[in-house]
């Protein structure tokens, strides 16, 4: 464990800046990894002091232009450009608050921008809706002037569930998005196809958390699998 001289505190120092000068521009710091890294690597007590001196030697690196920062516990890598000091990436921002938690999968994308993505409609949204373990963490996006819509998830997202509720939330409210016809059920099954998604395991989740309407389009996708025209 670091002791509390000034060599010690010079080495801690310069650890948390090495340690912010990974990220890319433009990649949100969340404070609460910098302190996660820096306890693995001395195996400090994560206590209030520590939690201090992290913030402290944060805002240090941000006076000195090593850093800049975008919200409290949020900080970023940014350069000059002609425009100014360049901004955080929001899209980062939205995956590392909402999505991805490291290696761990938290939150997915649902609805039309789900839709667009896989190639189910060529239809834009204005608000992308996002269903997230995190769906009590507003700072973030706080600021956007076109927030995503955060919901609370049917059930804790992990990257062993989160395709199929994923696809049942959207099948939830297909009928809004004007693409249910017979091409949908076939870009549907090649979508579970591709994506090795379980058709018993996604029935399952369907008759315990969704209504007779996700399961009438499920019913219509199994009709049309069965359809000789559609499988062969």
């Amino acid at each position: 464990m670091m002791g509390d001289d000034l060599g010690a505190k010079k080495v801690l120092m310069e650890e948390i800046e090495g340690l912010a000068l990974e990220y890319q521009v433009g990649e949100p710091i969340f404070t609460k990894e910098i302190k996660q890294q820096v306890n693995e690597q001395f195996e400090v007590a994560s206590n209030d002091g520590f939690t201090r001196t992290v913030n402290e030697y944060l805002r240090r690196l941000e006076k000195r232009g090593v850093i800049s920062k975008y919200d409290d516990g949020i900080y970023f890598r940014s350069k000059e450009t002609k425009f100014g000091r360049s901004a955080i990436d929001k899209e980062k921002l939205i995956k590392k608050a909402y999505i991805m938690d490291e290696d761990e999968v938290i939150g997915y994308v649902a609805g039309a921008a789900f839709l667009s993505a896989n190639g189910f409609s060529n239809n834009m949204t204005n608000r992308r809706e996002i269903v997230t373990n995190n769906y009590n963490v507003k700072k973030p996006i706080h600021k956007f002037s076109n927030p995503p819509i955060i919901k609370k998830p049917k059930v804790p997202i992990s990257k062993h569930n989160y395709r199929y509720f994923q696809l049942l939330d959207t099948l939830r409210d297909i009928e809004q998005y004007h693409v249910l016809d017979a091409s949908f059920y076939v870009s549907l099954y090649d979508y579970m196809e591709r994506e090795r998604i379980d058709g018993f395991k996604l029935l399952g989740y369907a008759k315990k958390y969704y209504n007779q309407k996700v399961m009438h389009v499920l019913d219509e996708l199994a009709e049309a699998v069965l359809d000789r025209e559609l499988i062969g």
